[in-house]
């Protein structure tokens, strides 16, 4: 006869290897593994940690059982039974809860939280909730639009979808901004008021807690890894739900209306200088335009509906194209690269990600003689002949170059015949080209 199992048992797995590049993993397991992509039971026997490290982009810790959150201390106690000879007490683990771990400048001012399993409640609940808990940062570059939605909104969608809003959410490095921008969103993924770690002395209990947020893909989500049944066909479909937009997708109507083209407009770096210019010739061309500065997308509710209500969205490269997620399916994207070398890393940040949201994309690469730059840097330096050279210097000189100093003077010419394909594309449904792009 076999010997019954002891009440409590605990197994610590640790994998790692460098030459297979397998994932590392840490793993305390109270008699019943935990499954990312399932939803487990939260009974009191089920006493689980397990923290995933194996990530490029982001670390996850989930905790099941006796958890209580010391909110101005930045500590997490897992409370675990000494009937367990094996059970480690005051084990600690560290995570920052923001899923852009790569950044190392961002991470460094990401606070830093500390899960301790202990035998002792040494900290009284003062606060019982009954709804599982997700924790994580609004630090990081959230106040970007382009950010906000790539390393907060889309993973915590990925992350707390599955608790179908009843969930918690628990935040660090507290944006007061943020969380008032986007609570038409929040309050759709959670039913409850979002707790202020940063500000609240109290000591909240859970029983199921998930720390940090799963962040698969820039500005996307990856549909081949868990959990399943995500997708940004989806996620689009969650923010028209939030912020009550009406159009699912672009009617073809071959020439019977004009289409609807919303022109972004910056000041500054990257700005459209002949903006005046190319507003008359997209009309002139059969568009009606919408034209966005950067006050008008101070309030999102109205400015999503603009949004939606349009068929193309025409910008230079920079955050305000990441309203695209707002956009009917079908519709287009135009996307003006600045001169520098930039072709891929403006497709990666714009081109792919319109793609996977069922957006037709077009783009349009300045010449040297179209930029600002030419009035600053003689036509012989490595700013035209080389641009790599100044990628070769690292990041924060290439912004300074090609993203912060320049602005942009479009050749009316070519940038019509882009426009004339996404006329075509917009009433038609036909194209010339998969990704069109005038030279």
């Amino acid at each position: 006869m076999k010997k019954p199992m002891s009440k409590i048992r605990l197994a610590i797995i640790l994998i790692s290897s460098s030459s297979l590049l397998l994932p590392t993993f840490y793993l305390i397991s109270f008699l019943h593994p935990f499954s990312l992509c399932a939803k487990p039971s939260t009974a009191a026997t089920n006493t689980t940690a397990f923290c995933d490290t194996s990530h490029e982009r982001y670390d996850t810790c989930f905790l099941q059982g006796d958890i209580r959150i010391i909110s101005n201390a930045s500590k997490l106690l897992l409370i675990i039974s000494s009937a367990s000879p094996a059970a480690t007490p005051n084990a600690t683990w560290k995570i920052k809860p923001f899923p852009r771990k790569w950044e190392a400048p961002v991470m460094a001012r990401t606070k830093q939280l500390s899960i301790i399993t202990s035998e002792t409640p040494a900290a009284p609940c003062t606060i019982n909730h009954t709804a599982p808990a997700v924790v994580f940062s609004t630090g990081g570059f959230s106040g970007n639009f382009y950010h906000d939605i790539t390393d907060i909104l889309i993973p915590l969608y990925v992350t707390s979808h599955r608790f179908h809003g009843d969930v918690k959410f628990l935040v660090s490095d507290f944006n007061a901004k943020f969380v008032a921008k986007y609570r038409p969103v929040l309050a759709r993924l959670s039913g409850s008021d979002v707790i202020n770690l940063d500000g609240d002395n109290g000591v909240h209990c859970f029983r199921e807690v998930h720390v940090g947020l799963i962040n698969n893909k820039e500005f996307g989500i990856d549909t081949t890894k868990p959990p399943p049944g995500i997708s940004m066909n989806g996620f689009r479909q969650f923010l028209r739900s939030s912020f009550s937009l009406s159009r699912n997708r672009v009617a073809r109507n071959r020439g019977r209306r004009k289409p609807r083209l919303l022109i972004q407009l910056r000041k500054g770096s990257r700005e459209l200088v002949n903006s005046r210019e190319v507003i008359s010739m997209t009309k002139r061309l059969g568009f009606k335009v919408i034209v966005a500065g950067a006050e008008d997308t101070k309030n999102l509710t109205s400015f999503s509906a603009a949004v939606n209500s349009v068929d193309a969205l025409l910008g230079v490269h920079g955050a305000g194209l990441s309203n695209m997620v707002f956009l009917p399916d079908g519709a287009a994207v135009v996307q003006i690269i600045p001169w520098g070398g930039l072709k891929w890393a403006c497709r990666f940040s714009f081109g792919d990600p319109a793609a996977g949201m069922g957006l037709k994309y077009f783009e349009y690469e300045i010449k040297e003689e179209e930029s600002s730059l030419i009035e600053q840097y003689p036509r012989n330096h490595s700013v035209f002949t080389n641009p790599a050279e100044i990628h070769k210097q690292g990041w924060n000189m290439l912004w300074y170059v090609f993203l912060e100093k320049q602005r942009v003077k479009v050749d009316l010419r070519r940038l019509r015949a882009v426009l004339a394909e996404v006329l075509r594309w917009i009433q038609t449904g036909e194209e010339k080209n998969l990704h069109f792009m005038i030279q």
